[in-house]
């Protein structure tokens, strides 16, 4: 992710030949979050020596992925570029992708393989798994993958364990953790792992208490469940994982009883927010210091959230939607941990409760949930940049009382994502060929397909290492 940092301090990148210069952009695996950035980067790359690079523009714009461009940004940063509007040799390639980025504002997705380079999507780095949960008037044990170079959701195949639905779901290492839950007749203190790899399922050691609705987080190698229901009594209890043991201790209580709350970490603290005590839904929130083993109130939210999601993103906490005790919500607010005070954000297009959160690509995803009426399948992220809300693609299944973690790693990414994927032959002569067209979905204001072609892995051997950094990396 450090692209513009490199090429700005290194001067490998410049010193591409056209050939390794193809390679890279044309590689699936290159990590970047806006292709216009890649096409900024190869613009920088004409300039280095413009006398002798100027004519290779054809070559390169054909080997970006054009169509995942948005088309007001691609009429007015790369068709009117000097570089390309006067030269012959571009216009059949700036006429055909705005044909194909036409049609596909127009019209949507078409169920076709994409066999397009100029609009399949490049490989996620990164995923979101989506856990577990209530659908249907039961639990599930339903295991989902989320795409964002796609938009895409998709089913993972596991062994088949039991049911689960509101538990808590962390990523560390090479393992996703299942903490406690409920099946629908049991409340759990059992706690499971699934290997990314090997894709099995285990068990680890029992908490030391049964918890439903239980708010998890991972602080410092340690893992922790916070509160929760026991089948009895809402819990202030609270206890940590230690992996080098296999075992739970008790850590100091809350000052509050939380089920259906959540909780995040920010700058070495743990933070938990909202939930519900067995009398009212509540909007107090603290903090706990693993050093001084005690918890901390805090300012209290703005609003009541029982089932609320609580996650730490660019240096605040942010506790969105839930249940204030009389409907569903769909406002957001975030807290500011310097000041100790709380501030609103953009209202979700959609209420939910019992929902998951997540970051993926510096956004905030809000995932499934129930919305007063029924669970929904319906997935929002948020940017803080701009304070916006944009819907992307609903899961397979509608469901709440899931969890979800980020799985982090083209080696993970390739293989719940990719594995199936077909290989077509990408050509890299400058000869155009007409783009077919394809139909897509958009996600907030970005155009991104919902099917994807992988061509055959490129190896980039020519290249030192911090050009191995781009693919690894990413650009921003």
């Amino acid at each position: 992710r450090n692209f513009i940092k490199i090429i700005k301090i290194n001067k490998s990148f410049f010193e591409l030949s056209i050939e390794q210069l193809i390679e890279l952009i044309s590689n699936d695996d290159l990590n970047i979050r806006n292709e216009e950035n890649l096409f900024d980067a190869c613009i920088k790359w004409i300039d280095y020596d413009i006398e002798k690079r100027k004519s290779f523009i054809t070559q390169l714009i054909h080997n970006l992925r054009l169509g995942l461009i948005p088309i007001q940004l691609f009429i007015t940063k790369i068709k009117q570029h000097s570089y390309i509007k006067d030269n012959d040799e571009c216009k059949p390639i700036i006429g055909e992708t705005l044909r194909l980025l036409y049609k596909l504002d127009n019209d949507g997705l078409m169920d076709t393989d994409i066999d397009c380079p100029f609009i399949r999507p490049r490989h996620a780095h990164e995923m979101i798994f989506a856990y577990g949960g209530w659908s249907g008037g039961n639990a599930t044990s339903m295991l989902e993958a989320y795409d964002i170079r796609a938009d895409k959701w998709t089913v993972v195949s596991t062994d088949q364990v039991p049911p689960r639905a509101y538990h808590g779901c962390i990523t560390v290492g090479n393992k996703m953790y299942v903490i406690g839950g409920f099946d629908g007749i049991e409340y759990f203190n059992s706690c499971r792992t699934f290997h990314l790899i090997d894709r099995i399922w285990n068990e680890i050691a029992p908490m030391n208490e049964r918890r439903c609705y239980v708010s998890v987080a991972y602080l410092n190698g340690l893992l922790y469940a916070l509160g929760g229901f026991n089948g009895h009594v809402r819990q202030n209890t609270a206890e940590k994982y230690l992996f080098e043991t296999n075992q739970w201790s008790t850590i100091c209580p809350m000052h509050v009883q939380r089920s259906d709350a959540s909780a995040c970490t920010l700058n070495d603290l743990v933070y938990i927010c909202g939930g519900f005590d067995g009398q009212e839904c509540l909007q107090t929130a603290e903090y706990y210091n693993p050093i001084t083993n005690q918890w901390t109130m805090i300012q209290p939210m703005r609003s009541r959230r029982s089932g609320v999601g609580v996650i730490a993103y660019h240096g605040s906490v942010y506790a969105i939607g839930g249940f204030n005790g009389t409907s569903r919500l769909n406002t957001g607010e975030r807290y500011n941990p310097t000041m100790n005070t709380w501030r609103p954000i953009t209202d979700m297009f959609h209420p939910r409760s019992n929902f998951a959160i997540e970051i993926l690509d510096d956004l905030m995803f809000t995932i499934g949930g129930f919305n007063g009426l029924t669970t929904i399948s319906n997935v929002e992220c948020y940017d803080d940049t701009t304070d916006e809300w944009y819907d992307i693609a609903d899961m397979n299944l509608f469901r709440s009382a899931l969890s979800a973690c980020v799985v982090d790693g083209l080696t993970y990414t390739k293989i719940f994502l990719y594995s199936n994927e077909t290989s077509i032959v990408h050509n890299h002569s400058t000869s155009f060929t007409p783009l077919p067209v394809i139909r897509t979905t958009n996600v907030g204001q970005r155009t991104t397909p919902s099917l994807t072609v992988r061509l055959p892995p490129i190896t980039l051997t020519s290249l030192n290492q911090s050009l191995r950094n781009f693919t690894h990396g990413g650009i921003q």
